[in-house]
């Protein structure tokens, strides 16, 4: 697009979204209230004393009902700088010739931004008869009316709308030269889109000599390919060939963006007689282009010893390939020593469409190297095909470690409560820590897809394990969650076994439903230390979370009966402050009393006075615990400071 089109664009643009705008919705109550107006009552809002809203509706009704009869009215705003706008709004669709012949008259009553505009529209309306009128205009000493012009003349693109562009090209000033050919190149555009396609190239082919900035020869050169589509292969294949990146690169997209199977051919016959840089290109464009007869050249190709053209051939295959000899071809490159090839191979095997693939590429698995093995598994879990998982059910029983992890993580993307029994069975025999971390996560995945159904899985394996494997089990039992999973793990705090019985304590102190609570409530009166410092904070941790207030006011008076050190005081205390109720007070204020724990109390009571206070029936009890802060030895000051700010806050 050039740029003096861009303006005048921008300008439109700008006029009708203000319009739009203001147009979508009603104005006022009386606007949508009123009935529609015919066009000598919108005729007479224009000629009229209206306000500028009453006339911008006005004229948004004329766009689109507005015919011969409203052309005077609309002709008489377009010198005025607030409403041009607004008239050329309406006037450029009409398609009675008073409108074209009333922008053209425009053009000597207009100045500055109004001008423009008057221009900008006679080229959106290809108004042939404005050519002689705007011609002169290309050398007008407003740089704006001037670029304004060539953009209308390139829009209009007729014999002499294009003949006074490429006079004023060869015309002197560099001001305008950027203006004059883009408006060449809307030109060629425009009479493309008309049909005129030899009229196009010739504009295009005139604007490709190399003293043009780089922008316009590709534009024509992209123009000129649209223009002439039968002569474009060969220039784009010339293209192609040559040692412009920048050009090669945009006929391979040319390319990409053509169709039929016939060029398609001509492309891919030519391609190994490109240079490597070339066939990189156009392969990249084949790719895109999508069309299966590009394929046999292709696969070809992926055998180039030159690895940018190796690596764009196994890209393209991606989207070209869909046989068992397509995935042979790129099997053996996903362990190649180029681990751009190699990634590019796995990118295209998982991209290729069709059952064939699949099957392919689990009769691969057969022959295949361990390193291999795992991969072509891992392809098939992300291609979700029918095959993946007994093959991954197969592989973690395998010899080798790399095939079980490749099993291992298999299963994780797709298993189910059918394949937790030989994933268990497989930690059993896991030979390292990679191993058993990656059937740990693909147990975790199969509990967390199944839920309850594999817990007798889990639990029924968990008696006389390794303890590394009784572990996971654990993990894989809390994942699941539930009364019985929750059952085994508290069960298995009183396992014999030291890191097992910790890890079982931690999990329970962190269950994140209610029902650990009894648990957790009966670990915080335990004489071990470990249990009842990870058993109270849990159970204080569930209190907050408890959802119905007398519950978890009886669940905080529990706690505080089971804290037993000033720290353990603290963390109920804090969770106190959290409910705002009468309770929460009483609890509190006796605690003002305990050094220990006097400034903490102090924090939880204003918090919950505050919130009381919002109500009236809270008022009293909220003053009276704030005035028993201020009466307590609080050694905080912050904590009096809020105190008292928030008594003298309550009316």
């Amino acid at each position: 697009m050039n740029h003096s089109n861009k303006i005048g664009i921008y300008v439109a643009a700008v006029c009708c979204a203000a319009l739009l705008a203001l147009g979508n919705g009603p104005a006022c109550a009386a606007e949508e209230a009123a009935a529609p107006m015919d066009e000598a009552s919108l005729i007479a809002v224009i000629a009229g004393d209206a306000d500028w809203t009453a006339k911008q509706s006005a004229c948004r009704a004329l766009r689109q009902i507005g015919t011969a009869e409203s052309v005077p009215a609309l002709a008489a705003l377009l010198p005025d700088e607030a409403m041009s706008h607004l008239a050329r709004f309406a006037l450029e669709p009409m398609d009675c010739p008073e409108a074209g012949q009333a922008l053209r008259d425009a053009l000597g009553a207009t100045a500055g931004g109004p001008k423009v505009g008057v221009i900008t529209s006679l080229g959106a309306r290809r108004d042939v008869q404005a050519v002689p009128l705007l011609r002169p205009l290309v050398g007008d000493s407003d740089v704006d009316v001037a670029r304004a012009a060539a953009g209308a003349l390139g829009r209009i693109a007729s014999r002499d709308a294009i003949g006074a562009l490429l006079d004023a090209r060869g015309e002197p000033g560099d001001a305008l030269e950027p203006a004059v050919t883009e408006g060449l190149l809307a030109a060629g555009q425009a009479l493309t889109r008309d049909g005129k396609g030899k009229a196009a190239a010739k504009v295009f082919a005139g604007l490709l000599d190399a003293s043009a900035p780089i922008q316009v020869q590709m534009g024509a050169f992209q123009g000129l390919a649209y223009a002439r589509p039968g002569r474009a292969p060969a220039r784009l294949i010339a293209a192609l060939e040559g040692d412009d990146p920048l050009f090669r690169d945009l006929a391979a997209q040319i390319v990409a963006e053509g169709s039929g199977t016939k060029t398609t051919k001509r492309y891919a016959a030519a391609l190994h007689k490109l240079p490597p840089a070339g066939q990189a290109a156009l392969l990249r464009g084949l790719a895109d282009r999508d069309d299966p007869a590009a394929r046999p050249a292709v696969l070809a190709a992926v055998e180039n010893g030159d690895v940018e053209v190796k690596r764009a051939a196994v890209a393209a295959l991606g989207a070209l390939g869909n046989s068992a000899e397509d995935v042979n071809a790129l099997t053996g490159l996903l362990t190649a020593a180029n681990e751009d090839i190699a990634a590019a191979a796995k990118a295209s095997l998982a991209a290729m469409q069709g059952d064939a693939v699949d099957t392919a590429l689990a009769a691969a698995i057969q022959d295949a190297a361990p390193a291999l093995h795992a991969q072509l598994l891992g392809l098939l879990a992300v291609r979700r095909a029918d095959s993946a998982i007994p093959l991954a059910v197969a592989a973690v029983a395998d010899g080798d470690a790399a095939v079980r992890i490749g099993g291992f993580d298999a299963i994780a993307l797709l298993g189910n409560k059918d394949e937790a029994g030989a994933v268990v069975a497989a930690l059993n025999r896991a030979a390292g820590a990679d191993e058993r971390a990656a059937a740990e996560k693909a147990l975790n995945a199969v509990c967390s897809r199944a839920g309850e159904a594999v817990l007798p899985t889990v639990l029924g394996a968990m008696q006389g394990g390794a303890v590394e494997v009784r572990l996971v089990l654990l993990g894989a039992a809390a994942r699941i969650g539930g009364a019985k999973g929750l059952e085994a793990v508290v069960a298995a705090i009183e396992d014999p076994e030291k890191g097992v019985s910790e890890e079982a304590l931690r999990i329970v102190s962190n269950w994140p439903t209610l029902d650990a609570a009894p648990h957790l409530s009966a670990l915080a009166q335990s004489d071990d230390l470990q249990r009842q410092v990870l058993g109270l904070r849990g159970y204080v941790r569930l209190a907050r979370q408890e959802g119905n207030a007398e519950k978890k006011i009886q669940m905080l008076a529990k706690a505080m009966e089971l804290a037993r050190r000033p720290d353990e005081r603290k963390l109920v205390i804090a969770a106190w402050g959290t409910v705002p109720t009468t309770q929460s007070l009483d609890a509190l204020k006796p605690l003002l009393g305990d050094p220990a724990v006097r400034d903490e109390t102090a924090l939880a009571i204003v918090a919950v006075a505050q919130e009381l206070a919002k109500n009236d029936a809270g008022k009293q009890p909220a003053k009276a615990a704030l005035q028993a802060v201020l009466a307590a030895k609080v050694q905080n000051a912050d904590a009096v400071n809020a105190a008292k700010k928030a008594f003298e806050a309550i009316k």
